[in-house]
């Protein structure tokens, strides 16, 4: 016999259901662990935003491991899927979040799906992950990399590199401030409206520095620029950039000031990290940092974000 709950669960008990908001979602997904759409589809739908989505590729877990299992999407199985949605009237949304695409075909699918889109609802917006690699080292065939400059940053409407995937875009090599505002200019050169990149290295080596810059409303040709520095948390982790764009998709699309939204996604992001690193040394202890080895990283020991187990700094973040 089971007796049925007494207490029923509001809204307001989880947080507020976003109905304005719909994402269709196009990157990776890992049956362990939390990267791609795997932190997406849990970061806004806990915000109460529905996600749709289409795995470029379906690993057993991340290529951070010794070994994985899994399937690569082409360009026309990617097609055939939002086909799919078309044939059914399914594909209306406020968002495209683009990350993880390992082919070039894949790549310039996401072009014609995202000119679709924006026929359907012209309003829609593009928020794109460019995912080349990180710390000088390419995850994805060098030939994206003008694919990307070509065709898709300049119909993006949001562009979240890291620092190295804004120096590979770009052109210019990144080593202070001037440097990452010139490589950010010649970013909203190639068209695309507003620019964060994610994680620059130049400030205190105890510190990770997030710069922004967006069309500033009041004066019509420039950019409102700002940046904000975080106490940078020992450790490899992954799939914090896959977090960090759901989470400025779902509070930029909330919050009328850019600057609100970003903290608030990288308020939540910090305390996962630190979750995550607590947890860590509270059941393993202290670890090595990961080596590198024949150019990629030997993550031994390794450690997933604890996601679950931060809900409810994904909910209520704190500025």
């Amino acid at each position: 016999r089971y007796q049925m709950a007494t207490t029923l669960h509001t809204n307001e008990d989880v947080g507020e259901v976003r109905d304005h908001l719909k994402v269709f979602s196009i990157q990776s997904w890992v049956c362990h662990g939390y990267v791609g759409n795997k932190c997406v589809v849990f970061a806004l739908q806990t915000l109460g935003i529905e996600v749709d989505t289409i795995n470029t590729v379906q690993f057993s877990n991340n290529t951070g491991y010794p070994s994985w299992k899994g399937q690569v999407l082409g360009g026309d199985d990617v097609w055939s899927l939002f086909e799919g949605l078309l044939q059914n009237d399914l594909a209306h949304y406020s968002h495209l979040l683009t990350g993880y695409n390992a082919s070039v075909s894949s790549l310039r699918i996401l072009v014609k799906i995202r000119d679709k889109l924006k026929e359907i609802n012209p309003s829609m917006l593009h928020v794109c992950d460019p995912v080349l690699g990180d710390e000088g080292v390419m995850y994805v065939p060098q030939e994206l990399i003008q694919v990307y400059k070509e065709e898709i940053i300049p119909g993006a409407d949001i562009l979240l590199p890291n620092q190295y995937e804004a120096e590979m875009l770009s052109g210019i090599k990144i080593t202070n401030q001037t440097d990452a505002l010139t490589a950010i200019d010649k970013l909203h050169q190639m068209g695309v409206k507003t620019v964060i990149i994610t994680s620059l290295y130049y400030g205190p080596p105890d510190h990770i520095i997030l710069l922004a810059s967006t069309p500033d409303p009041t004066t019509p040709g420039s950019h409102r620029r700002f940046y904000i520095s975080v106490p940078r948390i020992e450790g490899y982790f992954t799939g914090t950039g896959d977090l960090l764009a759901a989470l400025l998709l779902a509070w930029s699309g909330t919050e009328p000031d850019l600057k609100v939204a970003v903290e608030k996604a990288v308020s939540t992001l910090w305390r996962v990290l630190k979750r995550t690193s607590t947890i860590r040394k509270e059941t393993r202890g202290d670890l090595p940092p990961p080596v590198r080895a024949e150019g990629k990283a030997v993550l031994a020991p390794y450690s997933e974000i604890r996601l679950v187990q931060s809900r409810q700094d994904v909910v209520s973040p704190e500025r």
